[in-house]
């Protein structure tokens, strides 16, 4: 598209018209993490595989309407003269004057893709802890398995650890 044939308002709603759904993409993301949290609480296993597909459904699709975001964004780039290393919707919004609604669009994007990552760390921590707990679990289970706990032998005396020996001669 040369300069003279850029319609800078039909290319903006292409733009809108891919970021909208983004923004809704977001909006049902947030609410499958939240649960994905509680599943996660439940150590429920069955219940967190449905909720991470779906999780991963919502992502593939946002990752499909990125990749069409950037490609409509670069063209438009293009088309307005901008660079491509410092292209985003604000230089998008500010070559074509501004008002283009761009900017709305680009701080609700910003606060939902904000929201999403503290919620994923979240989550992720919660499953890291998850993943000790169920370790440390196995580990005693295993030692339990051999006859004995890790800390405990047969006859029910500390393994490892001070002893406590030298009290007795003290008093």
């Amino acid at each position: 598209m040369s300069a003279s044939t850029f319609d800078a308002l039909a290319e903006t709603q292409r733009l809108v018209a891919l970021l909208d759904p983004m923004v809704g993409l977001f909006e049902r993301l947030l609410p499958l993490l939240e649960q994905e949290r509680m599943v996660l609480k439940a150590r429920n296993p069955d219940e967190l595989e449905v909720t991470a597909r779906q999780v991963e459904e919502v992502l593939v699709e946002i990752r499909r309407l990125d990749q069409a975001r950037q490609s409509q964004s670069q063209r438009m780039g293009q088309a307005l003269g901008l660079s491509a290393d410092a292209l985003n919707l604000k230089e998008l919004d500010k070559a074509m004057g501004g008002n283009t609604g761009l900017l709305g669009y680009r701080q609700k994007l910003r606060e939902r893709v904000e929201e999403a990552d503290r919620s994923n760390r979240e989550n992720q921590a919660i499953f890291r802890g998850v993943l000790i707990a169920t370790e440390t679990m196995l580990r005693a289970l295993k030692g339990s398995a051999q006859g004995q706990s890790p800390a405990y032998d047969r006859r029910g005396f500390r393994q490892s650890g001070p002893s406590y020996h030298f009290l007795s001669k003290q008093f």
